[in-house]
């Protein structure tokens, strides 16, 4: 099989980040493949803050978006300095909302045939308690799908 769009789909605070990258370049590398290197920013909470909801509320929620905004602008660049040192060539993309909705959208959108994801293996208890990004990438995902684990990444 060989693939013409991949997506290294990554969390730039996860330690397997650049391993996936490496992987999913190598990828591309092998078969001239388009590579991008996508990572989502969580939406901001809509819950409200203060009891009242009166001005107390707004400066809160003002210093949130504002927050919210330095974080996101936080992943584009570290987003952006993985690329340049992992996959030049690589197009850097942040989406906005769920991990693996963004991801998998995406990937329908741009007919990717390849998406490159880590996995941390939390267990039962982990991923009740945390999610599995990547369990649901695998799940609803419009191509196929490399999950890079601990153990591979150990040989990356």
């Amino acid at each position: 099989m060989q693939f013409k769009r991949i997506i290294a789909a990554i969390d730039v605070s996860d330690d397997l980040a650049e391993k996936v990258l490496k992987a999913a370049h190598s990828l591309a590398s092998r078969d001239g493949a388009a590579l991008a290197a996508v990572s989502v920013w969580p939406p901001l909470s809509t819950a409200p803050i203060g009891g009242d909801g009166g001005a107390s509320a707004a400066v809160a929620s003002h210093a949130a978006v504002e927050q919210h905004r330095a974080g996101r602008q936080n992943c584009q660049d570290r987003l952006s300095d993985l690329v340049a040192k992992a996959a030049p060539e690589a197009e850097a993309v942040i989406l906005d909302g769920d991990p693996a909705d963004e991801t998998t959208g995406y990937a329908e959108k741009t007919g990717a045939d390849l998406i490159v994801t880590g996995s941390h293996q939390r267990g039962f208890w982990g991923s009740l308690i945390h999610g599995s990004a990547s369990r649901d990438v695998v799940h609803d995902a419009p191509c196929a799908v490399f999950v890079v684990t601990r153990r591979c990444a150990e040989s990356i």
